[in-house]
This record gives structure tokens, sequence and C-alpha cells, in this order.
């Protein structure tokens, strides 16, 4: 016992001197100030629902982030914006040393230390994935631990493999169990296999971890039974060729994508590609094909589906990570010394640093919105109002409550809304605050999940009343959705919200009265 707390010791003396315990250190005090200075945006208070109904798959997405939001909020105790977001925080934290390691493992630790650099500095890894809490956030853990196993993988020729292969199963489950793009961690390994290494098809190991994979994401098929494969109906109807081109989509995915990590990170991905592609920096070693395949599959496939549907840039998020590991190698090369990378990652460093505070500002400080200013439409466009002080519309909405109860115009505890979002916001920042019953009530593409969460809530009835919010942002008028389903749609009331003293949006409150059902 002695001797391991000697070797603790020693650890930790290593690690404080270290470059990159001071930036994983740095990195997670930013991201701590970033998640407790800004709301839940509307994708993080629709996960923290899944969260409170725990099931093993949903409309949209696999349980994981249920499970890690239910893990960092001590079973839903604390559910402010900082326990929520602590999972992905701490997961960040964990990350930037894993890319450390393996970035030491594919040459030195230069490589290591420029893997972190670019990691930390892409949008993607350190904060979308790094502080909100999306599917994002456990798949990036489990897909950099499966990268961890792989490169030991493809180097080693010992009995470890073994071991390892078991392993990268186990992982490989879990991405999948976080997020569906985990696929593409054994299409990116399958090729590998075809291609470079068909020893590894006389492994049984190999097919035990198949097995182990396929019995982790098992629950996910079996829910998708008893629920007609709705969440595979509902993301291949998102990618499904069945248009033109695409050229916005095309764009959007591109730009996004160089957005999303880092537009300098991007530079240097796209410069180190092509120096690999030149055969300029061992392109035969079994480390770089195994991270090629790693990513360019999930890129390609995602650039050529924006051709003709609507893509999300960082559904390619983790196939970067591959790639900066890439460019690392490339960055940390002698040739690459007389161009000072180095230096360019630094500035990406302070980049990313410098977007994040202003964007803390924005959010918080901005006179009014930038987006519309039409009185209706007020704020419509304006992805800043998104997280900012969704407490207030609580208040007003709770004196508008009050007083309807007060003078008897009618006593519901419902609120209705057919859309997942401003569906999540009004569920989380007034129902639940305000012990109301949140019922989402229109079609199954627009509420998701609420589909099925509507069944484990009081049930709006035949002759209820219901009050339905919306916002200026994201106005829709229930007069339009609403006027088969009750009887009488009254005038709204509106509440002006101001930011710096200048009108950013509105929230409108209609009292639906009489449910038909």
């Amino acid at each position: 016992m002695q001797i391991i707390g000697i070797l603790l010791n020693s650890c930790c003396m290593i690690l404080k001197k270290s470059k990159v315990f001071w930036l994983i250190t740095i990195a997670t005090l930013i991201r701590i100030v970033l998640a407790i200075s800004i709301d839940l945006g509307n994708d993080e208070v629709y996960y923290l629902t899944y969260a409170q109904h725990l099931q093993w798959n949903y409309f949209d997405h696999p349980p994981m982030v249920a499970l890690l939001i239910r893990l960092t909020t001590l079973n839903l105790f604390f559910t402010d914006a900082f326990f929520v977001r602590l999972g992905p925080i701490f997961l960040a934290a964990i990350n930037t040393y894993l890319m450390y390691c393996i970035g030491s493992k594919l040459k030195n630790k230069t490589t290591g230390l420029i893997a972190t650099l670019l990691f930390t500095s892409s949008f993607y890894t350190s904060v979308i994935a790094g502080v909100f809490i999306l599917p994002d956030a456990p798949q990036l853990f489990f897909w950099i631990i499966c990268l961890y196993l792989l490169v030991d993988i493809v180097t080693s020729k010992s009995s470890i493999i073994n071991y390892q292969l078991i392993l990268f199963g186990i992982f490989a489950g879990l991405c999948i169990m976080s997020k569906i793009h985990g696929l593409f961690l054994w299409l990116g390994f399958g090729m590998y296999i075809l291609i470079y290494n068909r020893n590894l098809l006389f492994n049984k190991y190999l097919y035990l971890s198949v097995f182990i994979t396929i019995m982790i994401v098992s629950p996910i098929v079996i829910w998708n039974i008893d629920n007609n494969f709705i969440t595979y109906t509902f993301h291949s109807n998102r990618v499904t060729i069945d248009r033109g081109v695409n050229l916005n989509g095309f764009f959007r995915e591109v730009l996004g994508g160089a957005m999303y990590n880092n537009p300098l990170n991007y530079i240097l991905i796209v410069t180190a590609l092509v120096g690999i592609y030149n055969n300029k920096y061992s392109i035969q070693q079994p480390i770089i094909r195994l991270l090629l395949l790693m990513s360019l599959p999930l890129v390609v496939v995602l650039i050529f589906i924006s051709l003709y549907r609507d893509t999300l840039p960082h559904w390619s998020g983790p196939a970067f990570v591959s790639l900066i590991l890439l460019t690392s190698f490339v960055l940390s090369s002698d040739s690459g010394k007389k161009y000072k990378y180095p230096k360019m990652v630094n500035t990406s460093l302070v980049f990313t640093a410098v977007i994040i505070f202003s964007g803390i500002i924005l959010i918080n400080n901005y006179p009014g919105t930038i987006g519309s200013t039409h009185s209706e439409s007020l704020g419509k466009g304006d992805v800043t109002l998104d997280m900012y002080q969704w407490d207030y519309f609580k208040s007003k909405f709770n004196t508008i409550y009050s007083n309807n109860l007060k003078n008897g115009k009618t006593n519901t505890k419902f609120i209705v809304n057919n859309k997942w979002f401003p569906a999540a916001h009004i569920n989380n920042y007034i129902a639940q605050p305000l012990h109301l019953s949140f019922v989402g009530l229109g079609k199954l593409e627009d509420i998701h999940t609420y589909a099925w969460l509507n069944n484990y809530r009081n049930k709006l009835n035949k002759g209820d009343d219901a009050y339905f919010v919306t916002f200026s942002n994201m106005y829709t008028n229930p007069n339009e959705i609403y006027k088969d389903s009750f009887e009488r749609i009254n005038p709204p009331y509106v509440v002006t919200q101001y930011r710096n003293k200048i009108a950013a949006r509105k929230m409108f409150v209609y009292l639906l009265e009489s449910y038909k059902k």
C-alpha cells in the first residue's frame, strides 16, 4: 500500500508540472463558467425530459444521455444547468487526456500535446459535446475509448489483442447506446480488417466482440420492435434521398463542419490530409490507415446525404477526432516545423476561448434581439434567445394563472403545445416548477417523445381547459391547429421580455376552453 501511495504522489507531481494538466484544468474551468452562465438550450431540456422517464430507447435517440443526466443530477435531485451539464464537462476532461495518450502512441509526446490542443480548440469536442448535455457527450467519450483500443489492436502482436477486442465490443456497444452513429466504429474497423488485416477474420474474439456489441444494443432493437421501428423511420426520413440536389444543405454541412471544428483547425486538417494523400507522412503505417477509415466514411456519407437532404454539422463530429489525431501526427513531423504549425494551433485555442466568452456576453447582454424586430415574430432567427432567462416567463405565467384562478375564469392545470421545441422549455421552466401538467398535443413528427411521455402524465379529458403557450421567435397560431379540438380559443395574454432594456421576444398565453377530445 505504501508503494502505491508513493506512485500516486509521484504521478500527481508529474501531472501538476505538465502542460496537459494545466490545459485540462483551465479548459474545465472555462466550461464550468459557460455552463452556469446560460440557460439550457432546447435540445438540453428535451433530454432532461428523457431522464425524467427512463426508457430503453426514445423516439429520437438511445437512452445513454438520460442515464448520464440521472447520474450527475443525483437522480434528478439537482436539476439546475450546472449539474445537468456536469457529465459532459467531466467527460471532456477525460477525453482530453485520452487524446494525449493516443497521440503519444502515434508518434511521441509532442504529438499527444498537439492533439490535446486541437481537441480543446474544437467547438464540437470542447463545447457541443463538452458542455451541452446532448447524446454527443457520452457518444464522444465511448468513441475515443474505442479509438484508444483500436490503436493497440492494430499495432500489437501479442495476446493482448484478444482482451482489447472484447473491450472494443463493450465500448462500441455503449457508443451506439449513446447515438446510432456509433455503428461507424464497426464500419471503419471492419473496412480496416477486410482491406489491411484479414488475419483478424480468423480470431474468434473478433466475433465474440461483435456478439457483445449486439447484446448491448439489443434493447434498442426490442424497443423499436414494440414501437413499429419509429426511431429508424424517423431518422431514415431525415436522410432519405427523395428530391433534387440540395446545394444549400451541402454548403451548410461543409461550412458548418468547418465552423463547428474551428476554421483554423479545419485548415490544418485539410492540409494534413493533402500531405497524407501525397504520401509524405508514412501512409503505410497501420495506425494512419486505421484513423483514415475511422473518419472518412462518416464524413463522406454525410456530405453525400447533404446533397439531397438537410443534415446537421455536428453529426460528423466524432469523425473529426480521428482527423485531429492524424493532423497532430503531421504537425509533429520535421517537415511541418518550417510552417510553424504549432503557432497556428495556439492561435486556434485562443480563438475558441474568445468565441466562448463572446457568446456568454452576447446571450446575456445584447440589447434586444439580433433577429426579427417585428412585433409578432420578435426575436425570430435569434439563436441566443434559446438560452436566455427562461425563468422570467415562469413568474409572468404564474401571474396570469393566479389571476385567472382568483377570478374564476378557469381552474385548469394543463399546458399544451404542439412542438417538442419549445415544449421542452415550457415543461421544464414553467409547468414543472408551478406543479402544472404539460401535454404534447400534436402530430407525432412534431411532438416526438412527448407522444410516449403523455402516457405517464395526467390526461387531458373532454371538457377540460388548457393553456397554450408560444413565443414570438417561434410563433404558432393555435387557431390554425386547435380550432377543431377546443370549443373556444381566447385572445392571448402577451408578455414582453427585455434584454438590456430593449424588447427581445414575447410570450403569448392562450386560454383554450373545453377540450373536445
